[in-house]
Parts: C-alpha cells; sequence; structure tokens
C-alpha cells in the first residue's frame, strides 16, 4: 500500500499520504468525525476501507473509498479505543471502560464479547482492566489486547473461554524493568516470528517480547522521555 493514514484527532478528520511521492501534502479522506482514536485501513481489491474507533461518540465507522459519511457498525461501544479487523472482516473493538472486547459480524450485524468480562475489572486471565490497543494476527487467528490496567500484553485465541499473558510481568505490577510493562496502550505482531511490540505508554518506550521470553528488550525511548508512546 505504502501509503500512511494519520488519525488527525484535534482536527476530527483522517488524513491520508502516499509515500512513493514527492509531495508532503496529504488528502482528507475523512471528515467531521469527533476525535478519532484508533484507525484500521484494510486495502483489498475494492480499495481501502478505513475503519474508526470514535472514543467520545462511543462507536465504529466504517468509511470505503471516496465516501462522504461513515456507517457505523454495530451497536454502541463504549469509550472505544482499540480496533482491529481478520480476514473475514468481523471488526474487534476495545471497550475501554467496561473492560471487554467486542466483536461485530458483517453476515450477521450482530457484536458479541469475545475477551474480557462486561463491567467487571478483574486480574484474571479471563478478565481485562482498561484494554486499549488490539491486534489481530490473521495466520493464527488470534487477538491480541493490550491490558493497560493489568500492565501486560494478553492474546486470545479463536472462541477462547480465556486469554494467554505474552508480555508484562505475572504481578500486574507496573514498573520499569525490562520484565514488566506500565500501563501498554498498543501493541503489534510479527505474524511470521510471533515477536509482539509493545507501545509500553508510561515507560515511554518501544518494547518487544520474543516468544515464551520473560523479559522484552528495550527498541525506542527508555526512562526519562517526554513523549507518551502510544
Amino acid at each position: 500500500m505504502n501509503t500512511l493514514y494519520i488519525a488527525d484527532s484535534g482536527n476530527y478528520r483522517v488524513q491520508m499520504l502516499p509515500l512513493s511521492q514527492s509531495s508532503n501534502l496529504a488528502t482528507t479522506v475523512v471528515f467531521d468525525v469527533r476525535e478519532p482514536s484508533k484507525i484500521y485501513v484494510d486495502d483489498d481489491e475494492n480499495g481501502p476501507t478505513i475503519y474508526i474507533s470514535v472514543f467520545i461518540g462511543n462507536r465504529v465507522e466504517k468509511w470505503t473509498k471516496e465516501a462522504s459519511k461513515g456507517i457505523q457498525l454495530g451497536d454502541e461501544c463504549r469509550s472505544c479505543f482499540g480496533i482491529a479487523v481478520d480476514k473475514e472482516k468481523n471488526v474487534y473493538m476495545s471497550e475501554l471502560d467496561r473492560e471487554d472486547v467486542l466483536k461485530w459480524s458483517p453476515q450477521t450485524n450482530l457484536t458479541k464479547v469475545v475477551a474480557g468480562q462486561t463491567d467487571q475489572r478483574g486480574t484474571t486471565n479471563k478478565h481485562l482492566s482498561s484494554p486499549h490497543g488490539l491486534y489481530f494476527d490473521r495466520n493464527s487467528d488470534t487477538l491480541y489486547v493490550a491490558d493497560s490496567g493489568n500492565n501486560r500484553i494478553q492474546k486470545w485465541k479463536k472462541d477462547a473461554l480465556s486469554g494467554s499473558q505474552v508480555a508484562g510481568s505475572n504481578t500486574s505490577t507496573p514498573s520499569a524493568d525490562t520484565g514488566s510493562l506500565d500501563e501498554p496502550e498498543g501493541v503489534w505482531v510479527d505474524e511470521l516470528t510471533k515477536i509482539v511490540y509493545v507501545a509500553d505508554t508510561m515507560n515511554n518506550r518501544i518494547i518487544r517480547w520474543l516468544p515464551n521470553t520473560s523479559v522484552g528488550d528495550i527498541i525506542a525511548g527508555g526512562e526519562g522521555m517526554n513523549q507518551r508512546a502510544k
């Protein structure tokens, strides 16, 4: 795709910037969406489709190529933050204040909880606490969740009743050591190697965790930085 999409939250829009062109002028492809939190761009034979989590509006919107208006997907998504899409075009959205992750199906137009326990904050593998960023591994049908309030990354396999931890300490206690996280807000996964990359927000760093390891490697930022990692 070689194109950068930017959630320009303060200007209520999403910008598109082709990286292959010499011009640095961006094009507005989504507009009049109040403070978009996260975006997911699915580029297929129909052209790029943009999915947007709208935190203040408690919803997810879908914008097709050259659309003049977005379409709300499913029911309300309370304090909607993270967003991901699988190969069947099911959309996953995290409800930060309800401690769960929802899945919306385009086949049924129904929404159901697939991770966490609604309105139940906890530290067990069945629970989430302020879930933020999401990543869906299309090769293994696995959902990764930045379980921010529990200072860990959880992965949930398809139809699983509980998750398993892949990054963070076993105590859910925040710390700056490389075996811990502190309110992570973003997660990305290399689907070939299964290396997990984490925006470790309150530690101001990007840290990666190899499979089956108890500590991570800092690859950007670190203690003493002035900007939060998201």
